[in-house]
């Protein structure tokens, strides 16, 4: 089980990472250091273990997050991320424009498959 948990957050970093890399071309490393902060406060009012990603110029660790939810194996660790990708995009796409945010999601649909975006 916690192997599974290791994967999914593994996975989900890397997704960051890119999602990161993608939006710093159009904002700035500043910009979306701002905009991943947003996100996290948001998403923190229903999903608390968000504030355990750490992110700093492009830098993304979800390692406390991964230990926090061995402890606590059920939590949704899908919808958590899902709401948060969400977020970001719908953000992302009010700054940049729809057709440019378009770009990062159909390029991140390719690199990891079934993320509904």
């Amino acid at each position: 089980m916690n192997d599974l948990v290791d994967k999914k957050i593994e996975r989900y970093e890397t997704l960051l990472r890119e999602m990161w890399a993608a939006s710093e071309k159009y904002l700035g490393a500043f910009s979306v250091k701002l905009l991943v902060e947003r996100v996290v406060w948001d998403i923190s009012t229903e999903y608390r273990e968000i504030e355990l990603l750490h992110y700093d110029e492009g830098r993304i660790s979800c390692a406390e997050m991964a230990a926090s939810m061995k402890e606590n194996p059920n939590l949704p660790v899908d919808d958590m991320f899902m709401k948060f990708i969400t977020r970001y995009v719908e953000i992302l796409a009010r700054l940049i424009g729809c057709e440019k945010a378009d770009k990062i999601a159909k390029k991140l649909k390719e690199e990891f498959g079934n993320i509904p975006i």
